[in-house]
């Protein structure tokens, strides 16, 4: 079997962490794989297969907004290596994967790992968009939801449309110093507690939420905040903690590769992301769940699959700031709860989203495509 995984980046964001599980539980399975990356000049993410990078210039297609060159190389690779499926991570991967492979009888796994923006899911952009899918021979859905989403509003047949949730490699989730240690370098104060956002500094994430949350809490007990996470809304977040006069309370660490260790700092993490803001199933929340950490956080689109609210962690509507903070404030004063909260959180992640017992599902897709 011979698979070629399309990523839009090297960068450490969520498909592209998939994707690099994915590849190593798949290598362990007997797989001949190669990846693909479309944009960047580096690759951040290991891949345990051959990489190309693409190389995805500046200039795009009007309309289409992608680059002939990168679609020309992608058709390059794929005639020279003849992968039996192609699997796209993201919508962009998409977009590549089925003009590349034009005229050809490759098959392409979709693999969907969010919801659609509002201006994707109406008008002349859905019609694109539900074209796309209906190319690929199958869509993975990370969630119900998405499944949903995928069948009543752009159109895929349910047949072609399979429900894979996303999964975690739990070797990443190995801790490389104690809890102690990374407090210390970080300057977080001893017995202080510690909430940790795990995610891009984006407006899907929606920053200025969690800092309410953060603000709210500050009222009833002290606590650092931590964001591991990069992008557009950093200056924002920041300018808008000193105007909260959070100095020292909320720290920008940037992407970091020891996630592990902060996990292992932290007492809850906090999930306040939009409700159109294009999530899946996100990783995040298994993280947390693998290293033990109870989720504080919005119940949107995948995540009441993983978090089990009052057990694992806790679920408030979404948009509901006041009563997230509430709960946050509340679970950051319970340290038996906390504990037992967390234990169940692994139990459960390790059980259903463990990359070990997600790559043979891909597996098995990936064989029925290709007898089909």
């Amino acid at each position: 079997m011979r698979v070629l995984h399309v990523v839009a980046t090297g960068d450490r964001r969520g498909a592209e962490i998939f994707a690099s599980d994915l590849v190593r539980a798949l290598v362990g399975l007997g797989v001949d794989q190669r990846v693909a990356v479309l944009r960047g000049s580096s690759v951040e993410v290991p891949f345990d297969a051959p990489t190309t990078l693409l190389g995805s210039g500046t200039w795009r297609v009007p309309g289409l907004k992608v680059d002939p060159g990168a679609i020309r190389r992608l058709r390059e690779l794929a005639s020279a290596w003849r992968p039996d499926v192609v699997q796209a991570h993201g919508g962009e991967a998409l977009k590549y994967a089925v003009l590349a492979l034009l005229g050809t009888a490759t098959s392409i796994i979709y693999r969907r790992i969010g919801l659609a923006p509002g201006s994707l899911a109406r008008g002349a952009r859905r019609a694109v968009y539900g074209s796309l899918m209906r190319r690929a021979a199958r869509v993975v859905a990370v969630a119900e939801e998405v499944r949903r989403e995928t069948v009543d509003v752009f159109h895929v047949p349910s047949a072609s449309v399979v429900v894979i949730p996303n999964g975690i490699d739990r070797r990443r989730m190995a801790r490389t110093r104690s809890a102690g240690e990374t407090r210390r370098s970080l300057g977080v104060p001893a017995g202080t507690p510690v909430l940790l956002s795990l995610g891009a500094i984006s407006w899907e994430k929606d920053p200025l939420s969690h800092l309410r949350i953060t603000t709210r809490v500050l009222r009833e007990r002290e606590i650092v905040h931590l964001w591991v996470g990069e992008g557009p809304m950093r200056e924002a977040l920041r300018a808008a903690a000193d105007r909260a006069g959070l100095d020292g309370r909320l720290l920008l660490l940037g992407s970091r590769a020891d996630v592990a260790d902060l996990l292992a700092l932290a007492d809850v993490v906090l999930f306040a992301s939009r409700t159109d803001g294009m999530e899946g199933m996100p990783a995040a929340v298994i993280e947390a769940g693998m290293a033990g950490v109870p989720v504080a956080g919005f119940a949107i689109a995948g995540v009441p699959e993983v978090v089990v609210d009052g057990e694992t962690g806790m679920l408030t509507p979404p948009g509901d700031v006041e009563g997230l903070a509430r709960q946050v404030s509340a679970l950051l004063g319970d340290q038996q709860r906390r504990r037992g909260m967390g234990k169940a959180a692994r139990e459960r992640c390790l059980a259903r989203f463990e990359i070990g017992h997600i790559a043979p599902r891909y597996l098995s897709l990936y064989e029925e495509v290709v007898r089909g």
